[in-house]
């Protein structure tokens, strides 16, 4: 049975990859990749600086891995109010080893319309190599793929909210849209075959229960053609006061029909590690046992070194 499963998700791949492209490439731990939530989130931080390293790998239980790899730099104030990014992604799906290589560029501007209440537009290109392989694969029928590797521009826009309730209680929003050009996708050179567009709806609450306690209930909600994902989920932050403060960080999640998330990391001077694993709770559970994949997030910020001015002193000349 296990392996009739895996065949049913190998063909689910291929299909996917030859017709339509269904799903994009996603992570559970969600913020903290804002080249792939909302475009608007760029450089969001509160340093100047900010590099964020992420991996994925999930279904090795039903089939050849899917991994997914990101690193971004995030530049904060490049100019006053203006924020930039980059991001290098790569996902690899399957025994077909259906590839998506390339880059983000990100770019945000902020706008404040009153103290408590913050507004930023952003809005990404990316670049992308797709690519599909068929020396693991066998067919009962000829198959004629014209177009296995083929490059792809890609554009988004997007706004976000900052907006502070009260002393303790932040609010963030936003929504984004993802391939609004509808990029070319078929494997045979159709022209009809493109990526559906995407649309991601976020929120959520941050709330100091105390100074050292904090919540964040959450929700997202993606729409891509008739896919559609809801997330719910809180995180649970404490900050553990010492010779060096450690911001230890928890959380769960569901996303609805498919999997609970569980995270667990901390955060020191700047460096902050979280993992994740996805306890499989879709239809794929017989097959997969309930396994899904586990996911790190590494993040480090820092702030840029200003060069201090140094007064030279001038000498006053000696009259006679």
């Amino acid at each position: 049975h296990a392996y009739q499963m895996r065949n049913i998700a190998f063909i689910l791949v291929l299909f996917f990859g030859v017709n339509v492209w269904a799903q994009d490439v996603h992570f559970s731990q969600f913020k903290a990749s804002s080249f792939l939530l909302n475009p608007a989130l760029v450089s969001a931080q509160n340093n100047d600086y900010k590099a964020t390293l992420q991996r994925k790998s999930q279904w090795a239980s039903v089939s050849i891995p899917f991994n997914t790899l990101s690193f971004s730099l995030e530049r904060k104030d490049v100019l006053p109010s203006h924020n930039i990014g980059v991001q290098f992604l790569n996902d690899i799906a399957g025994d077909s080893r259906f590839k998506t290589t390339g880059i983000n560029l990100g770019y945000a501007k902020k706008v404040a319309v009153t103290a408590e209440n913050l507004f930023s537009f952003g809005a990404g290109l990316g670049i992308f190599q797709r690519s599909i392989e068929f020396d693991d694969l066998v067919f009962n029928d000829p198959e004629n793929f014209s177009n296995l590797n083929f490059i792809f521009p890609d554009l988004a826009i997007g706004i976000a909210n900052l907006y502070q309730i009260n002393r303790k209680t932040i609010l963030e929003s936003g929504i984004a849209f993802y391939h609004i050009n509808k990029p070319k996708q078929s494997l045979t050179a159709n022209d009809a075959i493109r990526l559906h567009q995407k649309m991601n709806i976020h929120t959520a609450l941050n709330y100091a229960y105390t100074d050292n306690l904090r919540f964040q209930p959450k929700l997202v909600f993606s729409n891509q053609d008739t896919d559609k994902e809801f997330l719910l989920g809180c995180d649970v932050n404490y900050l553990l006061e010492g010779e060096q403060d450690i911001l230890l960080k928890s959380g769960i999640a569901d996303r609805l029909n498919d999997a609970l998330i569980l995270y667990f990391g901390a955060e020191t001077e700047g460096l902050s590690c979280v993992v994740s694993y996805d306890i499989n709770t879709s239809s794929l559970t017989n097959a997969s046992n309930n396994k899904g994949g586990f996911e790190f997030a590494l993040a480090y910020q820092w702030k840029s070194k200003k060069k201090k001015k140094i007064v030279e002193q001038k000498i006053c000349p000696k009259y006679l």
